[in-house]
């Protein structure tokens, strides 16, 4: 019976290990399944085999707690009997990571962490650091307007994904320009929330060039950015033309992650599987 991996997916890293290991291995060796959360209406399959969608409906239907979405994830490595985890979601899915952690952790299953390292800081870059989405709100209704009371417009370029991005609600002094792969649900249903007024929603995937991120800022007037430190190539570009712009980057800082068994390379991890595979 072949060996069964299972690749937490969804990032570009996760693509491209699945591409390489579907190349190496053949069905009989390695059996290579990536798990994609369902984020997106179309998403782009991974070689190998695929499947699609949270792991609480696995445990009980209906039902999407962190517990569920736990017990899910163990009863499909169990059901499935995978032999090797390999988690390569986004460096902000934490929910996921933790769950995936601890459910190897008592399977006693081997499991790896495939990240990309964080953007770093460079000469010319106006980072404003904060711990989490709360923090960036805290800090619009309080600091930044004292800060930049000289400008007669304050509008803002938002790139943090949709999941709370309903926080920023709260900042209604402030003109939003938000950039999703997807819109919000209440954005596409047309239902959006009166209280959030001055806002235009954009709607792409990156990679996006240094060229695009100069003209968008120069056509929304944008004087801050607001971004996660995904790490990466593909939207690096808007770092970019803030740094070119002398933009200030209200930066939200990366969860923790709670494994030591990590690495920022595709390479490493097929290392990995062939001192986890046996003979």
């Amino acid at each position: 019976m072949p060996e069964k991996l299972l690749i937490l997916g969804g990032t570009s890293e996760a693509y491209e290990l699945a591409e390489c290991l579907v190349e190496q291995y053949s069905p009989e060796q390695l059996t290579v399944t990536s798990s994609l959360a369902g984020a997106t209406a179309n998403p782009k399959l991974p070689a190998g085999e695929v499947r699609i969608g949270g792991f609480a409906n696995t445990y009980s239907s209906g039902d999407k707690s962190d517990r569920n979405s736990k017990l899910g994830l163990q009863k499909y490595l169990l059901q499935e009997k995978i032999s090797l985890l390999v988690n390569a979601t986004h460096p902000y899915a934490t929910q996921i990571s933790e769950n995936a952690h601890a459910v190897s952790t008592e399977l006693g299953l081997p499991y790896f962490r495939l990240t990309r390292p964080p953007w770093v800081k460079h000469i010319g870059d106006q980072w404003i650091e904060v711990p989490n989405l709360a923090a960036a709100v805290d800090y619009l209704n309080s600091e930044f307007l004292k800060t930049s009371s000289g400008l007669s417009k304050q509008n803002i370029f938002l790139t943090t994904g949709n999941r709370d991005i309903e926080l920023f609600q709260q900042c209604w002094k402030y003109h939003f320009v938000v950039r999703t792969v997807e819109l919000p649900e209440s954005v596409e249903s047309g239902n959006s929330p009166n209280s959030w007024k001055n806002v235009v929603f954009l709607q792409a995937r990156g990679p996006f060039s240094v060229g695009n991120e100069l003209s968008l800022f120069q056509q929304h007037g944008i004087n801050l950015l607001i971004t996660k430190n995904s790490g990466g190539d593909s939207t690096y570009a808007k770092i970019e033309a803030a740094r070119k712009f002398k933009i200030p980057v209200l930066m939200v800082a990366r969860p923790e992650i709670n494994s030591a068994d990590q690495c920022w390379k595709v390479n490493q991890v097929i290392d990995w599987i062939v001192q986890n595979k046996s003979a």
